[in-house]
């Protein structure tokens, strides 16, 4: 180009075998493009070349190949997360159960492993609740499994370029092990964002293979509901600033949020019965953010 950059034209051809009908929830979504649209593509890119630049800053981790270990533990915990929601081609999942919106699955990679997800609607745009959801004060609030306690940051690799998207390793839990610690990653994009944290020995400080640190994630997906760009359409195609305007702010739209967690559990006929345990996590989980967050129950 005249300015002695480049501009590269990339191309994708994606054939999707589209078996299920687009759940209502995330239809506009999906239809918008928002969901799987070059931009995202792009943006996901775009992110991980950020995080091979998060890489070479300095850090609290002394050792190279310590920060190493960890970006890419953080990289299978949140493949090991989205999986543990979609599954894929090495990762089956057999479902359980279907109960009030809560679908629990049944997986063996190295065991038995129970996995319960859900998706709820929140009259809140996507960045509060991310905010509320990252942030390491409340985290007693939004994770059940903290049991009320404090945690403290220990690690925190940042992304410059985007302030949400970082890892960290917390202190907290108090499960009696003072070699537990907690893996999160955080990260927002166009499309939406995720917080995604995991119990981990203290050894993923040292220059370990982390190909055989075996991870639980639970954690957050929020998205746009697409309600708002949606009335911005319709204001648009009424040629009436006014309506437009005050469709806009009748209804801003909202967020969608899918929580997930997932246990291990011993034998075969354990899982039913840990069903019910799951279950619990899911329905108090979802009960502590609405509460901490004043939207309706």
């Amino acid at each position: 180009m005249p300015n002695g950059k480049s501009k590269v034209t990339w191309i994708e051809h994606v054939e999707v075998e589209d078996r299920n009908p687009v759940h209502m929830l995330y239809r506009n979504v999906i239809y918008s493009g928002v969901a799987f649209g070059a931009e995202k593509w792009l943006t996901t890119l775009q992110i991980m070349c950020e995080r091979i630049a998060s890489y070479l800053m300095d850090s609290v981790i002394p050792s190279p190949d310590g920060k190493r270990t960890m970006m890419k533990l953080t990289q299978r915990m949140v493949t090991n997360f989205c999986e543990s929601i979609n599954g894929s081609a090495s990762h089956r999942w057999t479902t359980l159960s279907t109960l009030n919106e809560i679908t629990v699955r049944k997986s063996q990679p190295n065991g038995e492993v129970l996995s319960a997800s859900t998706i709820i609607w929140l009259p809140l745009p996507p960045q509060t609740v991310f905010n509320f959801l990252n942030d390491e004060r409340k985290r007693s609030q939004s994770n059940v499994l903290s049991n009320g306690n404090d945690v403290q940051e220990v690690v925190h690799i940042a992304n410059v370029s985007r302030p949400g998207n970082c890892i960290s390793v917390f202190n907290g839990f108090s499960t009696g092990n003072n070699n537990m610690l907690i893996l999160q990653e955080s990260c927002v994009d166009s499309s939406g964002s995720l917080v995604v944290s995991c119990p981990v020995d203290s050894s993923i400080m040292s220059e370990v293979d982390p190909s055989y640190i075996q991870l639980l994630p639970s954690g957050f997906i929020i998205t746009s509901d697409g309600k708002q760009n949606d009335n911005n359409i319709q204001g648009g195609n009424s040629g009436n600033d006014d309506v437009a305007s005050t469709s806009s702010n009748t209804n801003i739209g909202g967020s969608l949020l899918t929580v997930a967690f997932q246990i291990m559990v011993n034998s075969l006929p354990s899982n039913m019965e840990s069903v019910p345990v799951v279950n619990g996590l899911i329905c108090k989980t979802v009960e502590q953010i609405k509460a901490a967050l004043n939207c309706p129950m």
